[in-house]
């Protein structure tokens, strides 16, 4: 009775064990679906599935292929973030299963299996903007896949009774799964042959050669098949079937988690046959599985990419792509409130520092340490901001009594503005050509995806090329998710009318009054709309157009384009009196100027302007940086606040 007893501790403690693991999965799910919605909805319309022969072929043009289609097909279901989630938890709880069994992990020491696992989600969930300039369609779910394969070899060849057997399967398995697999199958190979040598009974001799044929196998068959492609270089053949199979220094980190869950399988292969003889104590077996436990998880949370403006700036897009410009008001003025008392703790901290210094040098860069610790948005979503106030006719009243800035990315490399919303910036704003412009970009540069073949489909329908707009509907048709939308499309190619109706269309065409055109944006949309609104002549501007001109005329502080386009506004536009704004705007430009230009304002707008003024007086400007705080809470929602603070910001 005594023996029984003692053994119910690690009775209990092996079934906590094994259910960790699905504990962990489930957190994961609800952490994919809940809290990174908009990022797996971003991967997937960077990607492209179609239901079509030539597109299929198309992926066996490079080694790898076959992995890059399945991930493709998984890829499209994060349509439904939900969906896509909960098919990639289960893929990596199959990983960590078979990892587990396959490279027979003993039972005491299971949790060792979760450390590939986390290598994998560390490789998906810390690109960042990583993401639009990798842009391979597969990268999410195709790792996963991958190394799921890589262990298949080695389970294959255990139930093989004769070595010639196994090394005809490995020989097979390499150049059959070069093709299909890229550096997976290549590494199962190596997994497979250490993985026997440990396990089955090999003597020296007999293992030194299956593992000396894995290697010249692993070396040469990229080397034989190189001939065969002509669509990569020979330094990326290990890199096949990997994301982003580039030299480019910054993609080593990309692919560096997934090639190091191949280094775990292969080591693991290696020391199967110690780890299941060794001889731990039960304290030492815990120690080993907590440890595992805690680098996966620690691993996992730390290098996840949590940056909040990279957040935002998604959910925004993905707002704007459904049309719904108030969510994407909203989702910015929450993420600028959710820092009001960060930034308010920011301030205090940073004046009781420049208190005890008295050398201006010493508190510059107290200033600029402290920088970085007040909220500040990125261009691209002051941009989304701003387009969906103009949609809903509330640029000129709340604009700017909204935060301004220009936070850069955090982003491991430089991305262009024009990359990542482009399409949609120039789509929206009537620039359609432009629009289209970026999207054969994006098509030569990183191939088809379900988001650009939309915004060719709507240049060509609402630009009436009914031939052109019928191949692109045509590709989405043959899609999973996008069959609805292909069909609704179809019937406005030949019906103006209906189009002109319709969203985006009806919201697009007001922005069309001009003379089409296309010229080079230097890869900086901002500043080409801002110059396209401010500088192009219109005879006949629509009072969306004119709205947009003088809104944009007031964002690069030129006066006389104000006055131009606050003439053509006035004629234009309907209104029962002047935006506030506008309103603040005439003040302070009349006042600059010395002009008595007459625009009719409120009492209120000059009252302000007269408060702004004493508060200089009493407040002294020793730097923009250090007084944009003080002077944002008395005037921080005032145009005046924008035009003096809001300055120097850099575009990419």
């Amino acid at each position: 009775m005594t023996k029984v007893n003692s053994n119910k501790p690690q009775e209990l403690y092996g079934r906590i064990v094994r259910f960790i693991p699905v504990i962990l999965a489930v957190l994961l799910w609800s952490l994919l679906t809940f809290d990174n919605h908009y990022y797996l909805k971003k991967v997937e319309d960077l990607s492209l599935f179609m239901f079509d022969s030539l597109f299929l072929v198309e992926w066996f043009k490079t080694p790898g292929g076959f992995l890059g289609l399945a991930g493709s097909f998984f890829t499209q279901f994060l349509h439904l973030p939900w969906l896509g989630a909960l098919l990639w938890t289960a893929l990596l709880y199959l990983a960590y299963f078979l990892t587990y069994r396959i490279l027979r992990i003993p039972d005491r020491l299971r949790l060792l299996a979760l450390i590939p696992v986390a290598l994998i989600v560390i490789g998906n969930m810390s690109l960042g903007y990583g993401m639009f300039i990798m842009r391979e369609q597969d990268h999410f779910f195709a790792p996963t896949l991958g190394y799921i394969c890589s262990l298949l070899p080695l389970a294959i060849c255990r139930r093989m009774d004769r070595n010639l057997s196994r090394i005809l399967l490995l020989a097979l398995w390499s150049i059959a799964g070069f093709e299909l697999l890229g550096v997976f199958a290549l590494s199962g190979v190596l997994t497979a042959a250490l993985g026997l040598v440990a396990t089955s009974g090999y003597t020296r001799k007999e293992g030194v050669r299956l593992v000396g044929i894995a290697i010249a196998l692993v070396l040469l068959v990229p080397v034989m098949m190189y001939p065969l492609y002509v669509t990569y270089r020979m330094a990326t053949s290990w890199s096949m079937g990997l994301p982003t199979p580039s030299v480019d220094s910054w993609t080593v980190a990309v692919r560096l988690p997934y090639q190091l869950s191949l280094l775990f399988a292969i080591l693991s292969a290696a020391s199967a046959g110690r780890m299941g003889s060794a001889s731990l104590t039960f304290r030492k077996e815990i120690t080993v599985q907590v440890l595992a436990l805690a680098i996966s998880v620690v691993t996992v949370w730390g290098f996840w990419y949590r940056d909040e403006n990279f957040r935002t700036e998604l959910a925004m897009s993905d707002a704007i792509d459904n049309y719904d410009w108030n969510k994407a008001i909203d989702i910015y003025t929450r993420t600028v409130r959710s820092h009001t008392k960060s930034d308010e703790k920011a301030y205090r901290d940073r004046t009781a520092k420049l208190k005890e210094v008295t050398n201006a040098d010493e508190a510059a860069d107290i200033v600029d340490r402290y920088s970085k610790r007040f909220f500040e948005p990125t261009r691209t979503m002051v941009l989304y901001r701003d387009l969906a106030l103009l949609k809903t006719g509330q640029a000129l009243d709340r604009c700017f009594t909204m935060k301004d800035g220009g936070r850069p990315q955090n982003s491991r490399t430089q991305l262009f503005m024009a990359t990542q919303g482009g399409k949609m910036l120039y789509f929206q704003y009537g620039l359609v050509n432009m629009s289209y412009r970026w999207c054969l970009e994006d098509v030569i540069e990183h191939n088809w995806s379900f988001g650009t073949l939309k915004y060719m489909a709507m240049h060509c329908i609402i630009m009436q090329e009914s031939e052109l707009a019928h191949k692109y509907v045509n590709k989405l048709s043959k899609t999973l998710f996008y069959r609805k939308w292909a069909r609704e499309q179809q019937a406005l190619e030949s019906d103006s009318l209906a189009m002109a109706t319709s969203d985006p269309y009806r919201q697009v065409l007001p922005y069309m009054c001009f003379e089409s055109r296309m010229s080079n944006d230097v890869a900086k949309p901002e500043v080409y709309i801002m110059s396209h609104f401010v500088d192009e002549p219109v005879l006949n501007p629509t009072p969306e157009y004119a709205t947009a001109a003088l809104y944009f005329a007031m964002r690069t502080q030129n006066i006389p384009a104000f006055w131009d386009h606050l003439r053509t506004y006035t004629l234009t536009a309907s209104f029962d009196k002047l935006p506030v704004s506008v309103q603040e705007a005439t003040v302070l430009y009349n006042n600059l100027e010395k002009s008595n230009i007459r625009i009719p304002v409120d009492k209120a707008a000059t009252d302000r302007y007269d408060s702004f003024n004493k508060f200089v007086q009493s407040h002294p400007i020793r730097s923009l940086r250090e007084s944009s705080y003080i002077y944002s809470k008395s005037f921080g929602s005032t145009f005046f606040y924008y035009y003096y603070f809001i300055r120097n910001l850099q575009t990419y």
